[in-house]
């Protein structure tokens, strides 16, 4: 058996960790090693790899599709012909080799982002990316984005995002196909527009046999919008609608639009407000629709087509997002491939309740009447006078409604031979035109509320119902009224009347409110229906006004409007207190034979507010609470006044005459009357008295009182001073003389009672009478003399004033 040496045992041990170390060490080394070449080889790819985000092509000009023919040499850009070396720089040399083969051509572009399609002897050659940006749409933003210049937010979820090359867009663009957090990704694609086909008449029409009189195109009086229009004008209160227009731009300067423009335009190809028109046809467009429309629709004018008829998906989306925001009906000019993007703002825009109204033609096949044929546009087919579709109107499920397009006068083109225009934007701007009717008085409707409005006034043409070609027909407004318009009633917004106070009179103050214009207003006592209202002087959608009520109960508020609706309220009114308080007296004799006065005790009551605490007054000026009683000595009139809270004030005479009260007379100018005593007995007004004595020697034989100017037709009295005694048959008065006075003993039917006296100092005989007369009668005194001289003198009878 070996004996184990501890020593070799150690010398071992130390060997093995000697050669561990070494092997480490190796290990390590060749980590190292690893990762230095990794790195290399990473750094080397990176590089390799920025190199290939460089665009080695780039074409010149915008483009969807350029076709090279191999056969002919030939190479188009969209139908326009051009070369190889326009569109992408290159020399006559590569040119011809690019021209030699389709092989060629695709080695030409190879690695990089053009696409190219051989069909027969041609090459196609497309770009997708060429706009080097990308459209999003997204719920929320959950990451972010490398390697990108520029990132704009449009609203409602969308982006756009702008790279540096092609090659950057393409990567991003695929790269982006499966993100789940966004809804929709889309190149910034380039998009060439083909115009909408116009058809020009040149032989201008004797304008006295113009059917379209004042107006510019046929479908405005055909379709009974002139009527729309003048219930408008006749009611008022228009509410501002703006229509905005997508596509070519206008000849804004033009007198024609004056004030129509809104001051929103925008060119969304130079990012500008100059939208000087690209296409004749926007300012023909406009034409129609100011011409359809009264002065409250404003025109905004849109543009996203430059000249050689480009644009973009991006400027497209842009402007209908921000005509969404502006306007409130959306005329779209053109047709073109579809888009997802545009599809969502197209949502958006209907979400919104603005109407986008899509031209359709008949150039492009039915599917591509894009965005007509979307489920969010109102499209229509286009017409002519005799209601017959057009050769080129679009067709298919997607028409909405029949319009006529036809002669659109030709205003802009002083130097043109073209009297009229017809085509199928007309008609779309005739539908616009309509919507912007319907919401001028009805600016929240949604889509369906205006389309449903423009269905009920649907001429049905072709099949019975909805077809491809008419839709649901021509609309017609020509016996439109303003109660087929307006059909809500006006709102009492405020009916304030106070009835904590007591008032002379209440002020019931009203306010209301029309979704068009208030005709008129009443307050009546009863809840009859007024036959005559308070009409207003001015065309407005609100009143404020003021009624003034002079009693207590129950009224009713009325408000109507121009299409005669009528609103109601019944209010109650208390607490008006225009009546005088109420006064009684009576006079208390008692003291008068023992002091010599009466006294007038006041009784008075106040139903409505009450008297004042100092109601009492014997002038109207000094007012106090123990004026109730007046002490009187003497005949009179006299005047007390009492008021009440409210400074009502009742007025009320009392005559006193308990006490003798002496008369006067009031004799005009004469020689008949010498005197007349009135005595101070009184019947009420009359006194029963009264003594007239007549001038001395005037030998009267007869007299008569009368009360009017007119000379009696016969005399009362005969008096004769030859005789001692004589007899009066027809009064039977008898005259009987004595030393001193002839008195006549028996009295008139007139009460009236005559006496001669004998003026022993004169020698001669005085005649007095005493009559009942009346005081404040003009009386007329007659006499005849014995030579039948008729004399006259008038006089009244008053009570002296105490």
């Amino acid at each position: 058996m070996e004996k184990f040496n501890i020593k070799e045992e150690i010398r071992k041990i130390k060997e093995n960790m000697n050669l561990n170390k070494i092997l480490i060490l190796v290990a390590i080394i060749l980590v190292i090693a690893c990762i230095i070449a990794i790195s290399v080889y990473l750094g080397t790819r990176a590089k390799e790899n920025q190199l290939e985000y460089e665009d080695k092509i780039t074409a010149h000009n915008k483009f969807e599709v350029i076709t090279v023919n191999f056969e002919t040499r030939q190479v188009k850009r969209d139908s326009q012909t051009t070369t190889l070396r326009s569109e992408f720089g290159v020399e006559e040399e590569q040119e011809n080799i690019m021209l030699e083969s389709i092989e060629n051509l695709k080695n030409f572009f190879e690695n990089t982002t053009f696409e190219i399609d051989e069909e027969g002897n041609e090459a196609i050659i497309r770009n997708e990316y060429q706009t080097k940006r990308i459209i999003l749409k997204v719920k929320e933003l959950q990451g972010t984005f490398n390697e990108i210049e520029e990132m704009e937010e449009l609203g409602n979820g969308i982006y756009i995002l702008s790279y540096g090359t092609e090659k950057r867009t393409k990567e991003a663009y695929e790269y982006m196909q499966n993100i789940d957090w966004i809804e929709a990704v889309e190149l910034d694609e380039v998009l060439k527009i083909e115009t909408i086909s116009d058809e020009s008449q040149t032989v201008y029409e004797d304008k006295k046999n113009n059917e379209q009189e004042e107006y510019k195109s046929y479908g405005v009086k055909a379709m009974g919008v002139d009527n729309y229009q003048n219930i408008i004008q006749e009611n008022g209160n228009a509410t501002d609608i703006v229509v905005s227009t997508i596509g070519y731009g206008a000849k804004i300067n033009d007198e024609f639009f004056g004030g129509r423009i809104s001051e929103d335009i925008y060119n969304f190809v130079d990012n500008n407000k100059d939208i000087t028109e690209t296409i004749p046809q926007g300012s023909r467009i406009l034409e129609v629709i100011q011409d359809s429309t009264t002065h409250n629709v404003k025109l905004l004018p849109l543009v996203v087509i430059d000249n050689e008829n480009y644009t973009t998906i991006s400027r497209i989306v842009k402007a209908i997002l921000y005509a969404t925001e502006k306007s409130d009906i959306v005329c779209y000019e053109m047709v073109h491939k579809e888009s997802k993007i545009i599809n969502e703002v197209l949502k958006n825009a209907f979400k919104e309740n603005v109407p986008v109204c899509s031209v359709t033609t008949s150039q492009v096949e039915e599917s591509n009447n894009y965005p007509a044929n979307h489920a969010t546009t109102i499209s229509v087919a286009a017409i002519d006078k005799n209601n017959n579709i057009t050769n080129y109107s679009g067709k298919g499920e997607y028409i909405d409604f029949a319009i006529y397009s036809t002669d659109v006068e030709e205003i802009f083109n002083k130097n043109s031979s073209v009297s009229k225009w017809s085509g199928s934007e007309y008609a779309n701007a005739q539908i616009a035109s309509i919507i912007a009717l319907i919401k001028t008085y009805h600016k929240d409707y949604t889509i369906l509320e205006v389309y449903n409005m423009i269905r009920n006034y649907c001429k049905d043409l072709g099949e019975e119902g909805k077809d491809s070609n008419y839709g649901y027909g021509c609309p017609n407004f020509s016996q439109l009224k303003i109660s087929d318009i307006d059909k809500t009633s006006p709102v009492m917004e405020d009916v304030v009347i106070d009835n904590e106070k007591w008032e002379k009179t209440k002020n019931i103050k009203i306010k209301a409110k029309d979704d068009i214009r208030i005709l008129g207003w009443k307050v009546t006592e009863t809840e009859e229906s007024p036959k005559e209202w308070e009409e207003l002087k001015v065309l407005a959608s609100s009143l404020d006004v003021t009624s003034n009520i002079e009693k207590n109960g129950k009224y009713y508020i009325w408000v109507k409007d121009s299409a005669e609706n009528v609103s109601k309220k019944v209010v109650e009114v208390a607490k008006v207190d225009n009546k005088e308080p109420n006064i009684q007296y009576s006079i208390d004799s008692s003291k008068q034979s023992t002091e010599n006065y009466v006294t007038i005790n006041i009784t008075a009551t106040d139903e409505e507010s009450g008297l004042k605490e100092n109601a009492y007054s014997w002038d109207g000026l000094a007012w106090g609470k123990e004026n109730n009683q007046l002490k009187v000595s003497e005949n009179g009139i006299f005047t007390v006044y009492v008021r009440d809270n409210l400074e009502n004030v009742a007025k009320k005479e009392i005559t006193v005459n308990s006490f003798p009260q002496k008369g006067k007379a009031i004799i005009e100018d004469g020689s008949l009357i010498k005197s007349i005593d009135v005595s101070p007995e009184w019947s009420g007004d009359t006194n029963n008295n009264v003594i007239i004595t007549f001038e001395d020697n005037l030998n009267i034989k007869d007299w008569k009182i009368t009360e009017t100017s007119e000379p009696p037709s016969g005399f009362e009295t005969a008096l004769n001073n030859d005789d001692l005694e004589y007899e009066d048959e027809e009064n039977q008065n008898s005259v009987v003389f004595s030393s001193n006075t002839i008195l006549l003993e028996n009295v008139t039917n007139d009460n009236t009672s005559v006496s001669l006296n004998n003026n022993e100092i004169q020698g001669h005989i005085n005649i007095t009478i005493t009559v009942s007369l009346k005081e404040n009668v003009e009386y007329y005194l007659w006499a005849k003399d014995n030579d039948s001289n008729i004399l006259c003198q008038s006089f009244k009878i008053q009570k002296n004033s105490n």
